[in-house]
């Protein structure tokens, strides 16, 4: 006999999917889905000549590597104070609109950014300012980007189209560092931030032309952005599946990603390696995740997010000890390429259960925690990991934090109340059709 309390939300579940139905139906969902994807890959692109062009420029202008902390730092840090809010706003306005804003506040940040530079305007102030904003832009874009997704595709190809985006993300690492290299050495830096400026015109024609206005779900009479705010965060603590999320992103990020600002320490004092290698093992990286986004987007529909979760964290673990304790690069590399395989993975995992197996009305909300919390956990572990590493070895500490992450990932995956969660979503994935496997 069914709990009456599963059974409630397992009737308020295929409820919220049939209200999705009726709001956009699944025909006219597949093409706009695959014009926002294909309009990503260019400001994909673009994002990681930025990335490299910034940090040459602030150098180049300042000869500080401080100075270019503290860009990273004005472009990073209003993820943590802002995700909330994007998510916040994500559950409460029209998706389509929130982006359209978004994107074209990014594009013309960008855009002012390449004419300073090329007028010989970008002072120091200046470029922090223009991070702080396209930073705090993102933040608020990202949550919305990421909860769009689920209102394009059915929901029991979510984790596909979530793989596609890991795809083209790793695809992009691959390809835009070379290409923004060879712009800075051609023409200079402000080349990169004008392509990223051109680049936004692509999503943003898509989201005029071919994205629908799809309305936010109703909301109680009376509700505030205070009370929504504290109902998203108050799910972490009911939901086993949420609460389970939380633990395994936290873990990733303090443990996990937090390795890797010490790649070039890593090349200097184990492999005894320049700049070269260097930039060859943040290449590899990527082509790791693209692999893994291409193969999970292969699987089908019956792609299993718990399944990805249980593989992801050990592979994880493994990669991650390897490296730390490697000294050779044929070991080096491959683990590098099965810790982005693994990354993709769990990510893919975490997020799609956050855009399918929760309650639709709170996933911009879930999101931006998710955001939230990566953006907040990741730089505090690199801050452990310095501190830990005048008491012991740092690759040692890394080590140990790789086994923590392993251990989250499969303690999660095992926990009665979190499994019981995953398939109790799987069961309103396909509304009237077969249960998909979990």
């Amino acid at each position: 006999m069914t709990p009456p309390v599963a059974g409630a939300r397992r009737s308020r579940m295929a409820d919220d999917g049939r209200v999705t139905a009726r709001r956009l139906p699944p025909a006219l969902r597949v093409r706009p889905f695959r014009w926002y994807w294909a309009a990503q890959w260019p400001t994909l692109l673009g994002t990681w000549m930025q990335v490299v062009a910034l940090g040459y420029l602030v150098y180049a202008r300042t000869g500080s590597t401080t100075a270019v902390a503290v860009v990273a730092a004005a472009d990073g840090l209003p993820a943590v104070a802002l995700s909330l809010v994007g998510g916040l706003l994500a559950d409460r306005l029209p998706r389509r609109r929130i982006l359209l804003v978004t994107q074209s506040v990014l594009g013309i940040s960008a855009g002012a950014l390449a004419m300073l530079v090329a007028t010989g305007h970008a002072e120091f102030y200046a470029i922090v300012i223009v991070a702080l904003v396209f930073g705090a832009t993102d933040a608020m874009d990202l949550p919305t980007r990421q909860a769009l997704v689920a209102d394009l595709v059915e929901r029991d190809v979510v984790v596909n189209a979530v793989a596609l985006g890991s795809a083209a993300m790793s695809a992009t690492r691959i390809v835009g560092p070379s290409v923004a290299g060879l712009l800075i050495g051609s023409v200079g830096p402000a080349a990169c931030f004008g392509a990223l400026s051109v680049a936004y015109l692509a999503p943003i024609l898509v989201l005029v032309f071919v994205i629908p206005d799809v309305p936010p779900l109703p909301r109680a009479a009376g509700r505030t952005a205070m009370g929504d705010l504290v109902a998203g965060l108050q799910q972490v603590r009911r939901d086993a599946l949420v609460r389970g999320v939380v633990i395994v992103c936290a873990t990733l990020a303090f443990f996990g990603v937090a390795y890797m600002p010490f790649l070039p320490v890593l090349a200097k004092t184990q492999l005894h390696a320049g700049a070269q290698v260097l930039g060859i093992m943040y290449s590899v990286g990527g082509i790791g995740g693209l692999a893994g986004g291409l193969v999970i987007a292969a699987l089908g529909r019956g792609a299993r997010r718990l399944q990805l979760l249980l593989l992801g964290g050990p592979v994880y673990a493994v990669s991650l000890f390897l490296i730390a304790h490697s000294g050779v690069l044929p070991v080096t590399l491959p683990a590098l390429v099965g810790l982005s395989f693994a990354f993709v993975a769990i990510n893919t995992s975490l997020t799609t259960l956050l855009q399918t197996d929760t309650d639709p009305a709170l996933r911009g909300r879930l999101l931006g925690i998710y955001a939230t919390i990566f953006a907040g956990l990741q730089p505090l572990g690199t801050v452990l990991y310095g501190l830990v590493s005048h008491v012991m070895g740092l690759f040692d500490a890394i080590g140990i934090g790789a086994i923590l992450v392993g251990a989250s990932a499969l303690a999660v995956a095992a926990t009665p109340s979190f499994r019981a969660r995953v398939h109790e979503g799987a069961l309103g994935v396909r509304l009237g059709g077969e249960r998909q496997p979990a």
